[in-house]
């Protein structure tokens, strides 16, 4: 009788498209809190159709976060980094300064729209305060803050390349005037020396903001 009993009440809800909308609310905010609240860092899980399927109509809330963070483009920051070990390799590497300050822009303009199309999404979201208060949570982890970090690192990639060609197109121009030293160098010309000195002032001169960026960005990934 029991399996009987069942069997019709699955076929009645099969029939009226019944949904569990309380117990799909609750897998979603479980989730939430167990895969990405709860753990250190940044975590980004990919949702399989098992997952889908548990979260019901709140798995395109999830979706929201996923498209944010589908590849997101951090070669122009590691090769920066790379790049500014040694003055020398400015010098070395123009043509991939030059390949950076052109695209660049584009990224900006990239990670502006994904997070002005995440908060747009995510203002049209009709959801019940007890899932918000734990969406919000990942919301701001995967999306708000890592975006903001990104934008802002950009930013100051941008404003940080024009003077780095600068410098290595001026080392390059006086390859016999200038001794090069990691990122310092000196010259015997007192005017060369004098805007050489120049040059690295204004590529350094944004350094205590990117590293607090950095560190920011490495607290935020690692959680600590």
């Amino acid at each position: 009788m029991k399996l009987a009993l069942r069997t019709v009440v699955l076929a009645l809800i099969s029939l009226t498209g019944c949904n569990d909308e309380p117990g799909q609310r609750q897998a979603f905010i479980d989730f939430l809190q167990e895969h990405i609240i709860a753990r250190p860092g940044v975590h980004i899980v990919l949702m399989n159709d098992d997952l889908k399927k548990s979260f019901g109509p709140y798995a395109s809330h999830y979706q929201i976060i996923l498209d944010f963070n589908s590849n997101l483009d951090f070669s122009a920051l590691e090769v920066a980094a790379k790049l500014r070990s040694e003055v020398r390799d400015l010098a070395d590497h123009r043509r991939e300064l030059d390949a950076l300050r052109q695209a660049v822009p584009g990224m900006m303009v990239t990670v502006d729209q994904r997070l002005a199309t995440a908060n747009a999404a995510r203002a049209a979201l009709q959801q019940p305060p007890d899932l918000k208060a734990v969406y919000d949570q990942a919301f701001d982890r995967l999306v708000t803050r890592p975006g903001t970090l990104l934008a802002r690192m950009l930013e100051l990639l941008d404003k940080n390349l024009t003077t780095m060609i600068a410098l290595a197109d001026y080392v390059a121009a006086n390859p016999n005037a200038i001794k090069i030293e990691g990122m310092d160098g000196t010259s015997n010309s007192p005017e060369i020396n004098r805007h050489l000195h120049e040059l690295l002032d204004a590529v350094h001169q944004n350094d205590e903001a990117v590293a607090d960026l950095k560190r920011q960005f490495q607290a935020l990934l690692s959680g600590t």
